[in-house]
């Protein structure tokens, strides 16, 4: 059936489908992209889940803000270099920090 209401829908449909595809190349290429650092020093450290590979330490910024980032190694009083990443899905963001030597 060729009716225009059919022939919309197609069209609709289609959009809709390289939308999405356009979506994922862009948040597949985007992924872990820096946005920005920020340094500061380690208040105190938490392990998520039991394991110790999931060590997430409450930084406070030089700006006076805090944030929660995953940290190796983990100890309090270190400072630190907090790498703000774009996540998977392209709008979100992670949290990763660097000890600075």
């Amino acid at each position: 059936d060729n009716s225009p209401c059919t022939i919309r829908m197609r069209i609709a449909l289609v959009c809709v489908f390289l939308l999405l595809c356009f979506y994922a190349v862009l948040a597949f290429n985007a992924q872990g992209e820096v946005l920005t650092t920020l340094r500061g020093k380690v208040e105190r450290c938490r392990v998520l889940g039991g394991a110790e590979s999931l060590q997430h330490a409450t930084i406070k910024a030089e700006n006076g803000s805090y944030l929660i980032a995953s940290l190796e190694h983990c100890r309090a009083g270190a400072e630190v270099a907090v790498l703000i990443k774009r996540g998977a899905l392209y709008f979100n963001t992670i949290y990763a920090a660097e000890v600075v030597e």
